[in-house]
């Protein structure tokens, strides 16, 4: 029953019953999923291998003096920038983190194309902000004006594999979720 998660144990207090739980909702981590709309065209702005900042070096636990492959794209509507992606993934020496052609792909399918081998599994956060700076001029908002910003970590076998900001104006953002019962 333990291994089933059914019962729980606190050691020195005893066996517990684990209340169930139908409140559990699959939501999408694909970018087109958390969109009103598709995006008509994406822009590569810039890509490059950098030294973590200390943000990283927390996110993707690796060491200060490491390297991290950063990618930044800009998704457009009409020509106008709906939602800004910046991708970090740890740099490691002949592995290709990216396609021949560089086009906009799935955070998750990036990753799982450098480990197939292993169970991935991706960790999200939704936040509404006001952008800083740099993000109001990229999307062609005035600063502080309100964003959705999602941070993705995918993880394997609990270690960091990728961090990921996409930033989304408030009125192109609809995050979806399926409810399932166990």
């Amino acid at each position: 029953m333990i291994d089933e998660g059914y019962i729980y144990s606190i050691p020195g207090k005893g066996n517990y019953v684990l209340e169930k739980s139908n409140d559990k909702y699959l939501i999408s981590l694909k970018t087109e999923q958390l969109l009103k709309k598709p995006y008509q065209r994406v822009e590569l702005l810039g890509s490059e291998i950098i030294k973590p900042t200390i943000d990283l070096v927390y996110h993707l636990r690796v060491a200060p003096n490491a390297r991290v492959v950063y990618v930044r794209w800009v998704l457009l509507f009409e020509e106008k920038p709906i939602a800004y992606d910046i991708q970090y993934i740890p740099y490691f020496p002949g592995i290709t983190v990216w396609n021949d052609n560089f086009e906009y792909t799935s955070f998750s399918e990036i990753l799982s194309q450098k480990n197939k081998l292993f169970q991935m599994q991706g960790r999200m956060n939704v936040t509404a902000m006001n952008c800083e700076k740099e993000v109001a001029e990229i999307l062609k908002i005035p600063e502080e004006t309100p964003v959705m910003q999602i941070t993705q970590k995918i993880l394997d076998d609990n270690e960091p594999m990728g961090f990921r900001q996409l930033f989304i104006k408030r009125e192109w953002c609809c995050v979806r979720g399926t409810s399932y019962q166990e």
